[in-house]
This record gives C-alpha cells, sequence and structure tokens, in this order.
C-alpha cells in the first residue's frame, strides 16, 4: 500500500547520508590540502592564479582602476579559496544535522563548533608539514567562510518555507 510518510522517511534518510557523505569527502579534501608541502599548495593556487590573472590586467588597463596589486593577488586567492572550502563544509554540515530534525538553532551552533574545532586541528596539522604554518589568520578566515555558509543555509531554508507556504494557499485557492 502506498504510504506518503515512507517516502518521506526514505527521502530524508537519503538525503542525511548525501549530505554527511559529501561533509566527509569534503573534509578529507581538506585535509588533502593541508598535506600538501608549500610548494606544492602554492603551484595549486598558482594554476588557478593563471586564470584570474589575465582578467584582473584587463579591467586594470580597460577602466584604469588598480583595485589590486598583481603581486598580492596570489595571497588573496589562497585566503579567499579558506573562506570558501569552510563555507562549503558548514553548508554540508548543517544540512546533515538539518535532515535529522535537529530543531532550533542547534544545528547552526553544532555545525559552528564542529567546523571551528576542524579549523583549529587542521592549522596546527599544517606545523608538522614541510614549508607550512598554521596561521591563526587562517582559522579566522575559516570562521568566516562557516558562518557564511550557515547564513547561506539560514536564508535558503527561510525562502524555501516561504516558498511552500505560498503554494499551499495556491493550492487551496
Amino acid at each position: 500500500m502506498f504510504n506518503i510518510n515512507n517516502i518521506d522517511k526514505k527521502i530524508r534518510y537519503i538525503m542525511t547520508v548525501l549530505f554527511w557523505l559529501l561533509a566527509v569527502i569534503w573534509a578529507i579534501s581538506i585535509i588533502s590540502f593541508s598535506s600538501d608541502p608549500a610548494h606544492v599548495s602554492k603551484e595549486k593556487s598558482g594554476l588557478i592564479l593563471e586564470k584570474i590573472e589575465p582578467f584582473v590586467e584587463r579591467i586594470i588597463e580597460e577602466y584604469d582602476i588598480k583595485f589590486i596589486d598583481l603581486d598580492d593577488l596570489h595571497f588573496y586567492i589562497r585566503k579567499s579559496a579558506h573562506v570558501f572550502i569552510y563555507f562549503l563544509l558548514s553548508v554540508f554540515m548543517c544540512l546533515g544535522w538539518k535532515t535529522v530534525r535537529t530543531r532550533g538553532l542547534r544545528p547552526y551552533y553544532i555545525t559552528w563548533v564542529m567546523a571551528t574545532v576542524f579549523s583549529i586541528i587542521d592549522e596546527i596539522y599544517q606545523v608538522f608539514i614541510p614549508g607550512r604554518s598554521g596561521e591563526v589568520r587562517d582559522v579566522f578566515l575559516d570562521n568566516a567562510g562557516i558562518v557564511l555558509g550557515l547564513l547561506f543555509v539560514a536564508f535558503g531554508i527561510f525562502l524555501f518555507k516561504k516558498l511552500r507556504r505560498r503554494l499551499k494557499k495556491l493550492r487551496k485557492n
């Protein structure tokens, strides 16, 4: 017999597994990046710099706007990666907590604590990698990404609920 509650449970289970799997894979990726010696890490971010630098040079030339020194661009790309990487980690973790029906602000607090502790451990780990160092500044950048990710999830859920309410109203009319 067809039961909608069983489908909801199955979908919730699949989503829970999916979000936690993404969070674990992403955390492993972070550790993998952190395991790279300094010269390898610099090469990887250099590949990104090669893609961005011509775009920035074109803006500087076309509009005569010097908003960034090209020598500093590499530094900013590396630091913005911290924000982006932890943004995604916090989104995956928070959605993982939300799918197991953790209510209220608890998923946000738990995610913030878990991701922050992970960030601190990651920076300590980098101290033992040749040419790398653990930076308190990087933990703050990671936290900026974590908070942005949590705000993104909260805003996304708010919009989703609002849309769902509107659709229910339209169906009643």
